[in-house]
């Protein structure tokens, strides 16, 4: 898809910020004192002019708001993303679950033997988990100080404050308030168009070890939310975002409609699904056919009617997630018609990407 002329005017003069920036940053603003996603107040002691991040929802807020210029190292499995093909030049710094805080160091300190102050990490907030912010802060630490933030971009509800407090950061302040109306704006579509319709009971299932351990979505979890947007009713009520359940109580709960979220890569590795690709449509059918063959699946209301769906996972969370609300929401309630792909176009305007044509989201289409 062509660039519109609002997000090209958008591009210029987010270009024009980048180079004021590294031309001569208003120091006095400096050390600046930052409230991240965790709540840990972190000290940035000049302005930011080069960024590590530990995953793919971080490097899409940064690519979205024109600065992936200042991307100067990253996790290696986001090389592989489509969405960041012009990435695969910068240093890996291992992978999104192994960090190699030796190589962060070392990009630190940019070849110089004095700290540099210039360079942030942004990674989950993850509390606990040894990928979590407070283990790599803890971490960062002995390679030099550096400053790290966590910021999920994975939730809708922080999803203002975060990148609002990115753009500050990178000094793309108006790039993040056009992102942020957009995504409010289309947010609050979906909400108009689903008010006042019943709420189908819904089961969202994740990855699984066999049906005595499969991992759902609770209330606290990026799908589970959205599926609360988008009109529907979460038969799994916890607030722990990943439980773990087994078939049978899926039986037991007898949803009206089955949604299986899934990683499955295209066979041409582009986003989605491609509707001409065999092995991708093989594929598909051979996870649908599998969940409405189970046992006692012939008695759940969501098999008798038909209504089991396999979505792509990356449409769940992340920036392009207001497409993936518009999806579940038609999924949900067919006779509201939103324009999913023309919400992802305009996503795909934002990240400077061409639209594939010929791309499903949703097997089997609706």
């Amino acid at each position: 898809m062509k660039r519109s002329m609002y997000s090209i005017i958008a591009a210029l003069m987010s270009l024009g910020i980048f180079i004021a920036v590294g031309a001569g940053a208003d120091d006095s603003k400096y050390p600046m004192t930052v409230t991240d996603s965790a709540g840990r107040e972190v000290v940035l002691p000049s302005q930011v002019q080069r960024v590590i991040v530990l995953n793919t929802d971080a490097a899409e807020a940064v690519a979205a708001l024109g600065a992936s210029d200042m991307i100067v190292g990253l996790a290696e499995g986001i090389k592989d993303a489509y969405e960041f093909a012009g990435l695969k030049d910068r240093t890996s710094i291992g992978t999104w679950t192994e960090i190699d805080y030796e190589i962060i160091g070392s990009l630190a300190a940019n070849g110089s033997q004095e700290k540099s102050t210039d360079l942030i990490v942004i990674g989950y907030v993850y509390p606990g988990k040894p990928n979590g912010v407070e283990a790599v802060s803890k971490n960062l630490e002995a390679v030099g100080d550096i400053p790290s933030l966590g910021l999920d971009f994975y939730k809708a509800e922080n999803m203002s404050r975060e990148m609002t407090l990115l753009g500050s950061i990178l000094g793309k302040e108006k790039e993040a308030e056009e992102i942020l109306n957009w995504h409010d704006s289309r947010m609050a579509e979906v909400e108009s168009a689903v008010a006042g319709l019943d709420h189908p009971r819904v089961y969202i299932e994740g990855s699984s070890k066999g049906l005595g351990e499969i991992t759902t979505f609770g209330k606290q979890s990026g799908s589970g939310m959205l599926l609360d947007k988008a009109g529907g009713e979460n038969v799994m009520d916890k607030d722990e975002a990943y439980p773990k359940v087994d078939w049978e109580w899926v039986v037991t709960e007898n949803p009206d409609i089955i949604i299986r979220t899934d990683y499955l890569k295209s066979a041409d590795g582009l986003p989605g699904w491609s509707l001409s690709s065999g092995n991708d449509s093989t594929t598909l059918k051979e996870k649908r056919d599998e969940i409405m063959s189970r046992p006692g699946a012939d008695n759940i209301t969501a098999i008798k009617n038909n209504q089991v769906y396999i979505v792509s996972a990356p449409t769940l969370f992340g920036l392009d997630s207001v497409a993936g609300l518009e999806r579940l929401a038609n999924i949900l309630h067919p006779e509201i018609g939103l324009d999913a792909e023309k919400v992802y176009g305009e996503y795909l305007d934002f990240m400077g990407l061409e639209e594939q044509n010929g791309r499903t989201f949703v097997y089997p289409e609706l």
